[in-house]
């Protein structure tokens, strides 16, 4: 079995012979897509510790993918004030590791680096330029592209937004995914909504949630974010490269201050 990685939030897909074969997306008529604000409060994240399982579900048997743990620290990079956002675990049978430096006031990416087995992908943001590389057995492929303020490089990027967006019943917004895959890589235009709102149950505790739904021309997903801290304490896409698989992730346990009950903080 072969899973994309990080296909779901589009950051980079090494999967299948199939769709190594397929481009990235095209970016969605603008139309589609909703008046851009993403008014993100970036100073609500603080330092923590999140742990997260993976699983995928095929009809009705449910397997293992791993245990991933995600890790938010403060630095500074090049004199610039920043957030750590690493990464680290397995998928499959392949380690995963993923390290993205953002800006500390507005989120902005400055640096990436991920690796998935033996792929790789690496990338530097200035303010109007993306530049990097990627590499994996099918070969290597240099990244030029121009940069947004309001793009989403990886999974982290996705959940720092959700933690920073004024969440409210009827919210809409949008913004730009970085795409890396073996056929080259794009920016695409993505939409998010509040679709619902539910009282979930996972490893880490009970949460009211928000139901935020992200949507590209190609893949969606779906994210439950505790109304309480606006932390992601399940997400779910349906892959139909893999038949229409579901690949689920879960909050097994958090030390983030912003989370209550103490039960869902990891043990000191």
């Amino acid at each position: 079995m072969v899973l994309p990685f990080l296909a779901w939030i589009g950051a980079l897909t090494l999967a299948s012979a199939a769709s190594a074969q397929t481009p990235p997306a095209s970016e969605p008529p603008r139309d589609t897509i909703p008046v851009h604000r993403l008014a993100l409060d970036a100073m609500k994240i603080q330092p923590a510790q999140f742990a997260y399982r993976w699983t995928l579900t095929r009809d009705t048997v449910v397997t293992p993918v791993g245990d991933q743990s995600v890790t938010i620290s403060t630095l500074e990079y090049a004199g610039t004030p920043a957030l750590l956002f690493a990464r680290v675990g397995t998928e499959g049978v392949a380690a995963v590791s993923d390290s993205l430096i953002a800006r500390r006031d507005d989120l902005r990416p400055l640096h990436w680096i991920a690796s998935h087995g033996v792929a790789r992908v690496a990338a530097e943001f200035t303010l109007d330029s993306i530049f990097g590389a990627s590499s994996s057995p099918l070969g290597r492929r240099n990244v030029v592209l121009p940069n947004r303020a309001d793009l989403l490089v990886n999974t982290a990027a996705v959940d720092a937004a959700l933690a920073s967006l004024p969440l409210a019943a009827a919210w809409r917004d949008s913004a730009e995914m970085l795409l890396i895959d073996s056929g080259g890589a794009a920016l695409t235009g993505v939409t998010l909504a509040i679709e619902g709102e539910e009282r979930i149950t996972v490893p880490a505790g009970d949460f009211d949630c928000w139901i935020v739904s992200l949507e590209t021309e190609r893949a969606s997903a779906r994210f439950w974010v505790t109304k309480q801290g606006q932390i992601v304490a399940r997400s779910e896409q349906i892959l139909p490269e893999l038949e229409g698989a579901t690949l689920t992730r879960v909050l097994l346990q958090t030390d983030s201050p912003a989370l209550m009950p103490a039960s869902a903080r990891l043990p000191q």
